[in-house]
């Protein structure tokens, strides 16, 4: 393949046990530092969840753990997906990172839309992180916001996907998915 170096040397059949078992070892020890930088799941959920009311509910969460985010630039990738209800009541959809409301989609008159929400919560220090999300629904311009949060990471910090409609299942969300890169 063009383009990608090679990860191990031609192994052959005649190739001693001694001399593959050095060569296997060799090319583990160059991929240990790249296979930390892959993304992992972190947590998955699917629904549906919808708000309750006119309260503003908490649709899915995940607890990010002390220690877990402690490199600057290590992130979490957040994607959710889920529909509204085929009314004409205001919804709205919102992200919380610990205490601090980093995203919201405003109150938005959406009749039978699915939408989307991606976004990305990365470690600026033990008390200093970026947010940048990405709301998009049929039909609609996206909504992208760029904030920044004060959590401290030295404990626990959860992020928490909230909506607030008129009515009970004005917004259901059906999927909730974190990936971490380190």
């Amino acid at each position: 393949m063009g383009g990608f170096r090679a990860l191990a040397p031609n192994i052959n059949v005649n190739t001693a046990s001694a001399q593959l078992r050095t060569e296997l070892q060799n090319t583990f020890a160059r991929l240990d530092g790249t296979l930390t930088l892959a993304p992992y799941r972190v947590f998955v959920n699917v629904g549906p969840n919808d708000n309750d009311g006119a309260t503003e509910t908490t649709l899915f969460q995940y607890t990010i753990e002390q220690g877990s985010l402690n490199q600057v630039g290590s992130s979490i990738l957040i994607n959710a997906a889920g529909k509204t209800a085929a009314n004409g009541n205001n919804k709205t959809l919102k992200l919380v990172l610990g205490s601090t409301e980093v995203f919201t989609s405003g109150a938005l008159a959406l009749n039978n839309v699915d939408w989307t929400l991606k976004g990305e919560i990365i470690f600026l220090s033990g008390t200093s992180q970026m947010v940048y999300m990405e709301f998009q629904r049929n039909g609609g311009s996206p909504v992208i916001t760029t904030n920044y949060a004060s959590e401290s990471f030295n404990a626990n910090v959860a992020v928490k996907l909230r909506g607030l409609g008129t009515s009970s299942a004005d917004i259901s969300a059906w999927y909730w998915k974190g990936l971490f890169l380190k």
